[in-house]
């Protein structure tokens, strides 16, 4: 008995230190990222997305997406590709942050996009977002 009892207490403390899975992308993150790059990019109304926190919908955001916009060519990017991202979940909820490059015939933008997700939440809102040129490769 005492041998079965030391056989299960390792296995107990075998369980209890296997690492922690890695965090998993939100399927609809990237979705709600690029469509959101697609809205600026289009001068959509973005009062009306639903997927934009309530705190984004102001003129002093509106006047940097409007230069983020500016940054945009007119052409459709040829190549659009997720460089990275990080999820960090804690009691308040999931922040997912994204790194997309949007290429285009003479550059490639960045477009950084941070959106949460409460516990509770249906979908993850846009928090923060920016657009900057990606240096050419050396």
């Amino acid at each position: 008995m005492p041998r079965f009892a030391a056989t299960l207490l390792m296995i107990l403390l075998a369980t209890a230190c296997k690492p922690a899975a890695p965090p998993q992308l939100d399927p609809q993150a990237e979705v709600i990222a690029r469509q959101f790059y697609e809205d600026v990019h289009a001068g959509a109304d973005l009062g009306a997305n639903t997927h934009l926190a309530h705190e984004l919908k102001n003129p002093t955001s509106e006047q940097q997406l409007a230069m983020f916009r500016a940054m945009m060519p007119d052409e459709p990017a040829r190549s659009i590709e997720l460089q990275s991202w990080d999820a960090k979940t804690d009691s308040d909820g999931t922040t997912t942050r994204l790194s997309i490059d949007y290429g285009y015939s003479d550059r490639t933008l960045v477009a950084q996009t941070a959106l949460f997700k409460s516990p509770g939440g249906a979908s993850p809102v846009i928090v923060g977002f920016q657009v900057t040129n990606k240096p050419p490769s050396q």
